[in-house]
């Protein structure tokens, strides 16, 4: 046992800092996987039962003093509320709930800071996150009905309440308030009607917005996850693997010292773990400080604030987990080793079989290249074991980079298929309610750069004989510039016809070509559906003309098209200048759903980098036991004049090949991932993906990601290229 521990001990230096820092790195990126994963499991929900969430927001008249009933288990308010503007210098915000209220934490919807403090009186103004944006900060100045306030804090309502609180006695801002009243009830689906009431938004409404954003985004962020569970997994494996395997030689000299087979794996597998270990322990804590950021941007792309942190029990199932993976790892190839007899071991270890790639090493030889380099392409056939072990190593790391970088253009696809920014890139909402909407149009049509506009209206409908909720979303004007991906059919042209999102279609039943019945406040329309069109929501629905639809459906805003060149902040700033307070123009590039892409494009660009670099150390680890299991041969070489530049040249030229061949390789495999993942993730969501999310990959992006896997190659072997050049031919063959 004692022989064992000293054997266990013994270990290279350079070999165990690669085996630390990929097992560091892997536990790190497994954290984080898993915190995405945790993060993406019913955020909504999490956060509802952590901050108490109103089942209902009612709003009252300001003469209203009955707010209880039977069905009413807890209770927040009256708070005094106004419909505003905000505004800093130049900025606005669209008109949002501005409350008058002192408690950060009442029985009801509590409020959590994400920055700041709660108010403490007068001339301070909380924001919500969807108002602070990502430009509005703790200590701005910002405009309420012509009172200018301090922002003091950030907090987040998990139904969006409010876009802002004031203090009560802010009487500059809440003169003329309504009153918000929050109720939690027993029946959370119950409807309350009390006396004075003008208005209420349920929280399955906010949940049905929030999953709307949600929906398209999470099966992303998980599949990525997994990807970095079982790439990190399979990394760790590759690299103590491969040192278990150059250390065939000294196995053989173990056992002519008479060791056993069972004592052979003790040794490497003790060997393993006293590196493994503690850099599997500073990996979790590395993950658990590189995890708070990671959350944050899931918040912000689930549109939740302070979702829990990873549970302790996760740290302890990666650290045993990850212990077992690496002893496994290095006690297979040991144990395969130790079975050999010491002469057959020291042989393995000391040389390849003769005649291993000979004939390629010929060829290569008559090449006219410089012969450092015909010596470097031909090392990896005298080796192909070893050779498919570096070469899984880049395989991995290519295929990373070529899913993630296809991921995140299907992502960037996805959003603005949904969002249309670049056909609408002003959206106008109506700030001053009663305000004729063809005065606001005609503002908008004078305004220098105008393209196109259209009026959009939407209302909630029911088709008869179903309870699922439908959405109507009707034009007035040509409204076929507006961008919507057409999946099949066509675009309406008719007052009697409309197109409809995927999910519309399977809730109802109907296809292309159906006409479908549907209840609105106006009355039953029937409408024939002639397109199917691309919709990210989490509701039904359906768009049309506003002439076929009776009734007067609620104004939704303005969609803006803008000439060719115009800027769309100038546009934007200039417009508000033009329509004062009656509405708001806001650029929809900097709309929530545009942020939350930039949180998840975040994402997968910091596990990506954890990947690759792991990739890349599986690489350097190969060519650090390739470059001393040929430290003889190099003496040699360098005794028979080669030059220190040119031993470089032929260690960096030993990785060329197999970097070539798993970049060509991991091209084909990372975007036959991405082709059989995303259907899934449509199909996850809800979703039918237009074409233009599926086909991301253009050639000679793909010839530029095959090429990642030659710099992964000659970026791992810099290092050990440069310790063989400095190595003197007496120490080489010394060292033999």
């Amino acid at each position: 046992m004692r022989a064992v521990l000293v054997a266990a001990r013994s270990r290279r230096r350079l070999q165990s800092l690669v085996v630390f820092v990929v097992v560091l790195l892997s536990a790190a990126t497994t954290l984080l996987a898993a915190a995405l994963l945790i993060a993406s499991d019913a955020p909504f929900d999490r956060a509802f039962t952590r901050q108490h969430g109103a089942h209902l927001n009612a709003v009252f008249a300001p003469s209203a003093s009955a707010f209880d009933d039977p069905a009413v288990t807890a209770r927040s308010g009256p708070y005094p509320i106004v419909e505003a503007t905000l505004s800093k210098g130049r900025q606005q915000r669209p008109p949002g709930v501005v409350a008058g209220r002192s408690e950060q934490s009442p029985a009801v919807d509590r409020l959590e800071l994400t920055a700041g403090r709660w108010l403490t009186g007068t001339g301070q103004v909380v924001l919500s996150p969807i108002t602070a944006g990502t430009t509005w900060r703790v200590g701005d100045r910002v405009t309420v009905r012509d009172a200018d306030l301090e922002v003091v804090g950030i907090a987040s309502s998990v139904t969006a309440t409010a876009a802002a609180w004031v203090w009560p006695g802010q009487t500059d801002v809440l003169g003329g308030a309504g009153q918000q009243v929050l109720y939690r009830l027993s029946d959370p689906s119950a409807a309350l009607n009390l006396p004075g009431m003008t208005g209420s938004t349920h929280y399955e409404l906010v949940e049905l917005q929030v999953e709307g954003r949600l929906k398209p985004m999470v099966p992303f962020v998980v599949a990525f996850a997994v990807l970095g569970l079982v790439m990190s997994t399979l990394i760790v494996v590759n690299v103590v693997a491969g040192a278990v395997v150059a250390g065939y030689r000294v196995i053989g000299v173990r056992k002519a010292l008479g060791f056993t087979p069972g004592q052979v794996v003790a040794a490497y597998a003790g060997q393993i773990l006293l590196v493994a270990v503690p850099a599997a322990v500073l990996g979790t804590v590395a993950g658990r400080l590189l995890s708070v950021p990671l959350l944050a941007g899931a918040n912000t792309a689930y549109s939740v604030i302070a979702a829990p942190s990873v549970p302790w029990w996760t740290d302890v199932l990666m650290l045993l987990g990850l212990t077992l993976l690496a002893g496994l790892a290095a006690a297979g190839p040991a144990l395969r080793a130790g079975r050999l007899s010491a002469t057959r071991a020291i042989t393995v270890g000391r040389a390849p079989r003769g005649g291993h790639g000979f004939r390629i090493r010929r060829a290569l030889a008559a090449l006219p290249l410089p012969r450092p380099i015909t010596f470097g392409l031909a090392s990896p056939f005298a080796r192909p074991a070893r050779t498919a072990v570096t070469m899984v190593a880049i395989l991995l790391g290519v295929t990373t980079v070529v899913f993630a970088a296809g991921l995140s253009k299907s992502l960037t696809e996805l959003a603005a298929a949904g969002n249309r920014v670049e056909q609408v890139p002003i959206l106008v909402a109506v700030a001053r309610p009663g305000t004729r909407d063809q005065d606001i149009r005609a503002l908008i049509e004078a305004q220098p750069g105008t393209a196109a506009v259209t009026t959009a209206r939407e209302t909630e409908a029911r088709v008869p004989g179903s309870g699922l909720p439908l959405r109507i979303r009707a034009y007035q004007g040509d409204a076929s510039w507006t961008g919507y991906p057409l999946l099949s059919g066509r675009w309406y042209a008719n007052p009697g016809e409309a197109v409809a999102g995927a999910r519309l279609l399977s809730s109802f039943g109907v296809r292309v070509g159906d006409e479908l019945t549907v209840s609105t406040p106006g009355g039953r329309t029937t409408v024939r559906i002639v397109g199917e069109v691309f919709s990210n929501g989490s509701t039904a629905v359906m768009i049309m003309d506003a002439a076929g639809l009776g009734g007067s459906p609620g104004l939704r805003g303005f969609e803006v098209g803008i000439a060719p060149g115009t800027d769309p902040h100038a546009y934007a700033a200039n417009l508000n200048a033009a329509l004062g307070e009656t509405a708001h123009a806001q650029v929809s590039a900097e709309t929530q759903e545009n942020e939350i892409v930039t949180a998840m494009l975040a994402l997968i660009a910091t596990l990506t980098l954890l990947l690759t670099a792991v990739a890349g150390l599986g690489v350097l680890n190969t060519v650090v036991l390739e470059t001393r299991e040929r430290v003889h041969e190099i003496g040699v070489l360098k005794t028979l004049g080669m030059t220190p530049g040119q031993v470089r040249l032929m260690v960096i030229s030993s990785m060329l090949l197999i970097g070539a061949a798993g970049g060509a390789l991991a091209v084909p495999l990372g975007r036959l991932l991405h082709s059989w993942s995303l259907p899934i993730m449509g199909d996850a969501a809800g979703l039918t993906l237009p074409p233009a999310v599926l086909a991301v990959h253009r050639p000679a992006e793909l010839v530029a990601l095959g090429a990642a896997g030659i710099r992964l190659a000659a970026i791992g072997a810099l290092v050990p290229a440069g310790w063989a050049a400095r190595s003197r031919a007496a120490t080489a063959l010394r060292a033999e």
